[in-house]
């Protein structure tokens, strides 16, 4: 039983005899006294590193005070201690609140703004009682009966477990924040109304977010938040808007402050979509391909022509032929500042703004430099966010915001979906989610049930009418409705089935041998009842205990991870892959970690790119000698080229292997050595007294532009190991190092200057060979 994925029997037997799950809750106070914290283990190998930064912390530590629920922790229990499987950052950034190394920060905090700048001990002491009283739920993992479990396979139980609760997370993005944010928002439900016009949807779509095809069920969250930013962008200056520094923030700050000040919010509206219109005008007249549909142009002259239209200038001349000529000319120059990469660099964005005001004033003479600029700016988003932040938090002030609700109880499946086709349910109120779990999240779910594994509770808000409405769990429930096939009684009073309705089970990490490619209809009735009898965890608040109750804050407080694990990752890695490969990754990149880097460590944001950057060399290498040079993938993209690795989750798929196959392990490991001493070859070609900076000057060429690349270290390395494979690594110098990358660089940016290129995978392959040579 040494493979990292076991077959049906051998992990349901695990579970059976091996494996106890407790559900209790504990008060903060209990869980962070001296005697629990010497058995807590917050920070196993396999975790990742702390990554939240004070206003993601702020906005938790807030979640508790006002009695929000939060996402249980996962505990697994050894016998000697207790690791933390589950809810490190949650669990460090209590840890670190109560130990004071966390002030309050006003970004994170939403509703107790009084709070600003507090550390625990600052607290009054009934508040800081409030705290310690707060109950956290956990799920706990623990080995029972003999004879144990091997220490290998128990670690990977511990690691399933892990990478069970984090790959089911699906965060919100930024759209779907709004749409819950701006629900009840007077001028969001106006612009909702206007972009039922199919017409104007699609040409919103096409423009502005590079899409063919788009819906109003599916895009309306992107194309709302698109709206209002442009609503307000004009009143943003451009300089400070591309320095990115609270950028969010000030667009919220700016649109409440429109919002509040606009008595004609209808006229507001249709001056938003007379400027489209006025734009779509402009950009259809476009003959060059490398205009056509650029959003980044398009934002661009959207933003000049409502500055234009606000400040009543007559801008007819710009649709004449001539003039259409002129300002294609002008944007086409130099069509590298309006492409994607880099885009959101302050340079850039500067860049082609200025760009669109300079082809519009070769023919309207207006002077938009205080829309670029503007001194005053800063102190009057100081003094729209003027409040009563010194005010003292009183205790009744914060018994009134915080949330009254019942412990979870125990609902059968069979019981949920039943009641979900009467109208006493609502599973998708209107700030909820579009439904987007995929097929392969819904089979992990499915999984879960049939191992008996814990789901983490489903939030129901029973409101004035006493309808329950599904705060946090919509895609749970979903996916349970679809793979079952029952249907549910949609918003519109309609049954229908969920999205992927009867779907087969799809890449199953535990029970694949035994459930994968599988529906509901084909499981033994042993499984089917065991799906049905599967209990689920469910925390109903009522809202005649609280008359105060916002389901949309804690929707948005569930379900906003301010960090997610990405798939395909260092940080997903790090959490399942083989200890030594880990643990040699991790050596390799302290090591270097000086000087040798894609991003400075970083205390509190640390995720984990530099031993992301090794592990990839590493794969590099190993494709290198398996005679695999198309790891690396180049792609034609306008007038130049794109470099980036071919398929990450191929990286993803070596990986695994390498738990069950000790030759594999073998070679890649060796592979990790070969980068070592590859960076140590390396190091004797650089400055010795500044490591750093001639690694800069070796990536980018460039000694006003530090920043580090993912592609230059890769290309680096292609050339570096394709020297050493000819014998010519040592005789090198730096210069002659720096002229090849130079050439390659170069090759990238204009690839079709001298010659045209058939495929371009294979010329870039032949060209990196023959730079080596």
């Amino acid at each position: 039983m040494s493979n990292l994925y076991l077959n049906g029997d051998e992990i349901e037997n695990i579970f059976k005899k091996h494996i106890k799950t407790t559900v209790y809750s504990f008060s903060i106070k209990t869980l962070f006294s001296e005697r629990m914290s010497r058995k807590i283990n917050y920070h196993p190998y396999y975790q990742r590193n702390y990554v939240w930064d004070t206003a993601k912390a702020t906005f938790f530590i807030e979640s508790i005070l006002l009695g929000t629920d939060i996402p249980p922790l996962i505990f697994f229990n050894n016998g000697k201690d207790i690791e933390v499987v589950d809810g490190r950052q949650r669990y460090e950034t209590i840890k670190r609140f109560k130990e004071g190394d966390i002030k309050l920060s006003s970004k994170g905090l939403t509703k107790l703004m009084q709070l600003k700048n507090f550390s625990f001990s600052k607290l009054d002491r009934n508040i800081q009682d409030i705290f310690d009283d707060a109950k956290i739920r956990i799920f706990e993992f623990e080995i029972i009966n003999e004879p144990k479990l091997d220490p290998i396979l128990e670690d990977k139980v511990k690691k399933e477990i892990f990478r069970r609760y984090n790959s089911g997370i699906t965060p919100l993005n930024k759209a779907e924040l709004d749409n819950a944010n701006y629900d009840d928002d007077e001028i969001t439900n106006i612009l909702k109304n206007k972009i039922k016009d199919k017409q104007l949807l699609q040409q919103i779509g096409e423009s502005f977010l590079s899409k063919d095809t788009i819906s109003l069920e599916n895009d309306s969250a992107k194309i709302l938040q698109f709206l209002r930013k442009y609503l307000i962008l004009s009143q943003f200056p451009i300089n400070t808007y591309a320095s990115g520094s609270n950028r969010t923030e000030t667009i919220e700050i700016l649109y409440t402050f429109i919002n509040d000040n606009t008595e004609d919010k209808e006229k507001l509206c249709d001056f938003l979509i007379d400027t489209l219109n006025d734009t779509f005008r402009l950009i259809k007249y476009f003959s060059s391909s490398l205009l056509q549909n650029n959003r980044y142009i398009n934002e661009c002259i959207l933003w000049a022509i409502f500055i234009l239209k606000e400040e009543e200038i007559n801008y007819d001349n710009l649709y004449s032929d001539k003039n259409i000529k002129i300002i294609e000319s002008i944007l086409a120059e130099d069509i590298s500042v309006f492409q994607a990469e880099g885009s959101h660099y302050y340079k850039a964005v500067i860049g082609r703004y200025q760009k669109v005001v300079d082809a519009i004033n070769k023919i309207i003479k207006f002077d938009f430099s205080l829309y670029f600029k503007n001194d005053n700016f800063n102190s009057k988003i100081k003094k729209i966010v003027q409040s009563e932040d010194d005010l003292n938090l009183k205790l009744d002030e914060l018994s009134s915001l915080r949330v009254q609700k019942p412990d979870a109880s125990l609902i059968p499946v069979d019981e949920l979906i039943n009641d979900l086709e009467s109208n006493r349910y609502l599973i998708r109120p209107s700030y909820q989610r579009q439904e987007k779990i995929n097929i392969f999240k819904a089979s992990a779910i499915i999984e879960s049930i049939i191992l008996g594994i814990n789901l983490p509770p489903i939030f129901i808000f029973k409101n004035e009418k006493g309808i329950k409405e599904v705060v946090d769990g919509q895609q749970r429930i979903l996916s349970i409705l679809g793979f079952i096939g029952k249907k549910y009684l949609n918003e519109s009073g309609e049954l229908v089935y969920a999205k992927n309705n009867s779907f087969k089970l799809k890449r199953l990490k535990l029970l694949k041998d035994d459930y994968n490619n599988k529906s509901y209809n084909d499981l033994e009735f042993t499984i089917k009842d065991k799906i049905l009898d599967f209990k689920l965890s469910v925390i109903e608040i009522d809202s005649k205990l609280n008359t105060n109750f916002d389901p949309v804050d804690l929707f948005i407080r569930l379900n906003n991870k301010p960090y997610p694990i990405k798939d395909n990752s260092f940080e997903m890695w790090n959490s399942y892959i083989d200890k030594e490969v880990i643990e040699k990754i991790k050596c390799l990149t302290n090591t270097y970690i000086d000087w040798f880097f894609i991003k400075q460590k970083n205390k509190q944001s640390d995720r984990m790119l530099n031993e992301e950057l090794i592990t990839i060399l590493a794969y590099l290498r190993y494709n290198y000698t398996k005679k695999n040079k198309n790891s690396l993938g180049f792609y034609k993209r306008a007038e130049n080229v794109n470099c980036r690795i071919s398929d990450k989750k191929a990286i993803t798929s070596l990986l695994e292997k390498l738990t069950i196959s000790e030759i594999e392990k073998i070679d890649f490991i060796e592979c990790i050595d070969y980068i070592s001493n590859i960076i140590e070859i390396l190091k004797t070609k650089l400055d010795n007294n500044n490591l750093k900076k001639s690694l800069d000057l070796l990536l980018n060429n460039d000694s006003t532009n530090y920043k580090r690349y993912l592609v230059n270290f890769y290309l680096l390395f292609e050339i570096l190991q394709r020297l050493a494979t000819n014998d010519n690594l040592n005789q090198i110098n730096y210069e002659e190092l720096q002229s090849k990358m130079n050439s390659i660089r170069k090759k990238l940016n204009n690839p079709f200057e001298s010659t045209a290129i058939d495929n371009v995978q294979e010329y870039f392959i032949s060209y990196l060979d023959n730079l080596a040579k």
